[in-house]
């Protein structure tokens, strides 16, 4: 089953999420992300992933965003994790132009 991750911080500025996005760089996605999505909110920032499995989520939190996160000097906020009941990507995702990083598939 799905899971989303709701990340919202107001205390982590553009420059330093373009910092943390350099320590864990989208390219590199992990087994079990299946998207990601950021976007700014006044001075706050909002982070939605989904996830293939709890465990995977939970694994890439404690391995990877905690650790990250206090490089930066902040401590890590534990998101809202919802189970998901519809995940839809359409076609029309391409008229956007928004920047999308395809990952390939694992070996």
């Amino acid at each position: 089953m799905p899971f989303m991750a709701i990340y919202r911080r107001d205390d982590i500025s553009a420059a330093e999420y373009d910092k943390f996005r350099a320590a864990v760089p989208l390219e590199a996605a992990p087994l079990g992300s299946l998207s990601h999505i950021h976007a700014r909110l006044g001075d706050e920032f909002v982070s939605i992933d989904v996830w293939e499995d709890a465990e995977a989520l939970a694994a890439f939190n404690k391995d990877v965003l905690k650790p990250a996160t206090e490089a930066l000097g902040h401590a890590f906020v534990d998101p809202q994790i919802v189970e998901v009941e519809t995940f839809v990507v359409t076609p029309a995702t391409n008229a956007y132009g928004l920047p999308f990083v395809q990952v390939a598939e694992p070996a």
